[in-house]
């Protein structure tokens, strides 16, 4: 079940990849593209294996949530 999952999130970040590819001329907006989706699907892929980490809200809150302290 997770090894379709896996082999899904793959497909769609491929295709994702190489539309943005396809339709971009610049060099950078390709591989910014391409890392930004990398990225986020090796998030969803640990996501299938460790559904309790910590979302993103959660990180920031963590990273800024001294900063807010420190200011107030």
């Amino acid at each position: 079940m997770k090894l379709g999952s896996i082999l899904g999130i793959l497909m769609l970040a491929t295709a994702i990849v190489y539309g943005e590819w396809k339709s971009s001329k610049e060099k950078r907006a390709r591989i910014l593209s391409a890392g930004v989706t990398a990225v986020a699907a090796v998030i969803g892929i640990i996501l299938l294996f460790q559904p309790r980490l910590p979302g993103p809200t959660q990180f920031v809150k963590l990273v800024f949530g001294s900063v807010d302290k420190f200011i107030k």
